[in-house]
């Protein structure tokens, strides 16, 4: 024995704490290896090496090690080999050795490779740790396909990889099982030239998960199926696995909330699929990069509270929520997505019991430049997208095919998107509200077909560039306009849409495209003049009232005659309006204007005739709606006749006696008149007098006017011309 090994067996002593001073001497592995495995009954309470030289290979494998052993800044020339070995504890700190192979290793106390550097592989499958495993400040520099192999690794209470903690190889921990908390603050691993880094599948922990404080890890990160009672917190950490996985996580349990916040970056794909999560999900400071590809795969995860991705987050790639099913809310608001070209964020079929908020927080807005895709979502709350930027460069810039909102859909404030806003067979229950809403695209700028709404919808202080689409929509309660400035051509396509209430124009300026609202059904309707474009449509468009506010009647039967094709409906339905609320001039009017409107529509041989017949029958009859105008025309006739026959009767040439004995004082020219232009009646004054010369053209012009008059009047009577069919 060496001098070193002398003084060392002469200070062993049973049931004593033996702390020996090496001086940087050699103490021979056999000979060490026959000391820790003395016989109950010699062994002593603790041996704690300081400063020592282990020389040889330290192998105690399958051994009984009855007591603590502890190693401090000694050096080991081989890897000391506990395979299998029962130890009560076994505790190294700042100690330099080629490796370590503890496989199936039972430490009833705990194991510790504290501040060590080991140029080698840490081999602990399947062993057992019945305290703590601490690693702090641990350096392993082990070859690439295993420098940290603990699969099937118990530790009963917390395992501790922080501070300096650094495994450069491939940390492989499958089926890892910690009864406490798994902490590496501080920690890194790399596996340079490798995918895979850090293996942690199946990886089971009874309490937390602390990724904190400049944890680091270069390559792929393997979580599949882990189960964690507690929390994963990963804060300002990072994971970098550029263009592939950089944490695979799928099927994996998180009990409590899981963070990647507080300036955690991730470079590559944060894959979480088919994950649960029991409280909080939180990304908020977070960065994941991906571009090109998918940054956050959340497909088919379920989160028990609320999923965050609040201001300071910035996800480039796609976040992926396809089928996820959050039970609290989702906010975004103040987020920042991007994926230029592609879709920012894909949330087909998610499932959100309370509000999902795309929107303003602290004046910080959220952003997408790339496609954004709600569609079959479910959201319980409000979809709030108030002051939200949505951009794509080509494209939809948001996409909610049939989402059903049971709240308020808001797309308000300082809501910009430049791209289409497509939310066709979208169900909402309250209001749909663009109020304020700037929109931007060449061609349909918002695509509501076939929408349902329990309440309101408004586009109140819309800007929008292209056409404002609502067809076949059904609405509770009213569709509002106001104030809104449409640029698009056409401006607005509202065909077929059902508005129980209200349907109300008013735009700021007149649009610049047409406005159709062809088989419209509302409740009521209000315009103005400004909010009429040419080539307009109004075809089956029905509605129960005109608000009081609305355009007059004779502007708006001017745009109707001037800017509209002839559509006997438009007319008979304004006319009916009016009817419906008392005031019959007026759908008089809109009938005559239908007449007139028809007339013109015709041509040919045919439309002719039937424009010379125009002149006739508006003036005297109104085509028929007014046949009390004939009176009118008696009266004046009768006055025009009575002056012509009164000066005419001054020149007794003029007129003749039919009979002898008639006094010329006895002709009265009125009656003569009258008896003129009542072809069928007679008054027998007229056959009195004999018109001769001027009397003779004067007499048969009247005449003629007599028929023309009476022949109007049969028509007004017979309704001949006012036939709704045409």
């Amino acid at each position: 024995m060496t001098p070193a090994e002398l003084e060392l067996l002469e200070e062993i002593e049973p049931d004593k704490r033996v702390e020996f001073h090496g001086g940087g001497r050699e103490i021979g592995a056999e000979f060490l290896a026959r000391q820790l495995i003395r016989v109950m009954g010699e062994r002593p309470r603790k041996l704690s090496l300081f400063n020592v030289v282990v020389v040889g290979k330290l192998d105690l494998e399958a051994a009984d090690v009855g007591f603590p052993v502890e190693f401090e800044g000694c050096d080991f020339d081989d890897v000391p080999n506990v395979e299998q070995a029962a130890l009560a504890g076994l505790y190294l700190v700042d100690c330099r050795l080629p490796g370590l192979s503890a496989s199936q290793a039972r430490f009833r106390d705990g194991l510790a490779l504290h501040g060590c550097v080991v140029r080698g592989c840490v081999q602990l499958n399947g062993a057992h740790v019945a305290g703590q495993l601490d690693m702090e400040d641990c350096v392993i520099d082990g070859p690439p396909d295993g420098a940290l192999k603990a699969d099937g690794l118990r530790v009963e209470q917390d395992f501790y990889c922080s501070r300096k903690f650094q495994v450069t190889g491939l940390t492989h921990m499958i089926g890892a099982h910690i009864g406490g908390q798994f902490i590496c603050d501080g920690a890194t691993f790399r596996n340079p030239g490798e995918d895979r880094t850090l293996e942690l599948s199946g990886l089971v922990v009874q309490e937390h998960v602390f990724w904190r404080n400049g944890f680091s890890v270069q390559g792929d990160v393997n979580l599949n199926g882990a189960d964690i009672a507690g929390r994963l917190v990963c804060h300002r950490a990072r994971f970098t696995n550029p263009g592939r996985t950089a944490l695979s996580a799928i099927g994996m349990t998180v009990r409590q909330e899981v963070e990647f916040s507080e300036t955690c970056v991730v470079r590559g794909e944060l894959n979480l699929v088919g994950c649960k999560f029991g409280g909080w999900l939180k990304f908020t400071g977070g960065k994941f990069i991906n571009p090109c590809g998918v940054a956050i795969n959340l497909t088919r995860s379920v989160t028990s509270l609320n999923l965050v991705l609040r201001r300071g987050t910035a996800v480039r790639g796609e976040l992926r929520l396809a089928g996820a099913r959050i039970n609290g809310l989702l906010g975004a608001q103040g987020a920042h997505f991007e994926n230029e070209g592609g879709v920012a964020i894909n949330a087909t079929g998610l499932r959100v019991r309370n509000d999902l908020s795309l929107s303003v927080r602290d004046r910080k807005r959220f952003r997408a430049r790339g496609q954004v895709v709600l569609s079959g979502a479910h959201v319980g709350g409000n979809l709030d997208c108030t002051g939200g930027r949505f951009e794509i460069d080509e494209g939809d810039a948001l996409v909610a095919h049939g989402i059903n909102v049971a709240g308020d859909a808001k797309l308000c404030g300082s809501f910009f998107a430049r791209g289409k806003v497509d939310l066709a067979g979208a169900s909402v229950e309250g209001k749909l509200d663009f109020t304020g809403a700037r929109l931007e695209h060449n061609g349909d700028a918002v695509r509501c077909d076939r929408v349902r709404v329990k309440h309101a919808v408004k586009f109140d202080k819309v800007r929008a560039t292209g056409c404002v689409r609502m067809c076949d929509a059904r609405v509770g309660s009213e569709i509002t306009f106001l104030k809104a400035v449409l640029q698009g051509k056409p401006s607005l396509k509202l065909k077929g849409t059902q508005v129980v209430g209200s349907l109300r124009l008013g735009f700021a300026e007149r649009p610049s495209g047409s406005v159709d609202l062809r088989l419209v059904r509302a409740g009521s309707f209000g315009d103005s003049e400004r909010d009429w474009a040419h080539k307009s449509r109004l075809d089956g468009f029905v509605y129960g009232a005109l608000r009081e506010d609305s355009m007059e009647l004779d502007k708006r039967l001017t745009w109707l005659r001037d800017r509209h094709a002839y559509v006997p409906q438009v007319y008979l339905q304004l006319a009916s309006t009016y009817a419906n609320a008392g005031q019959h001039d007026e759908a008089t009017d809109v009938l005559m204007a239908k007449e007139d409107a028809r007339r013109r529509s015709l041509d040919g041989i045919f439309g002719r005739l039937h424009r010379m017949v125009w002149w006739v029958l508006n003036p005297t009859v109104g085509y028929g709606y007014r046949p009390l105008r004939i009176v009118w025309w008696l009266g004046v006739l009768t006055a025009a006749g009575g002056v012509i026959f009164h000066f005419l009767r001054q020149n007794p040439d003029n007129f003749a006696r039919a009979r002898p004995g008639l006094e010329a004082y006895w002709f009265d020219p009125w009656l003569y008149t009258i008896d003129l232009l009542l072809p069928i009646m007679s008054l027998n004054h007229s056959e009195l007098w004999v018109p001769l010369h001027g009397a003779r053209w004067a007499s048969l012009a009247f005449t003629v006017l007599g028929w023309v008059l009476a022949v109007c009047l049969v028509t007004g009577v017979g309704r001949l011309f006012k036939r709704d069919e045409r």
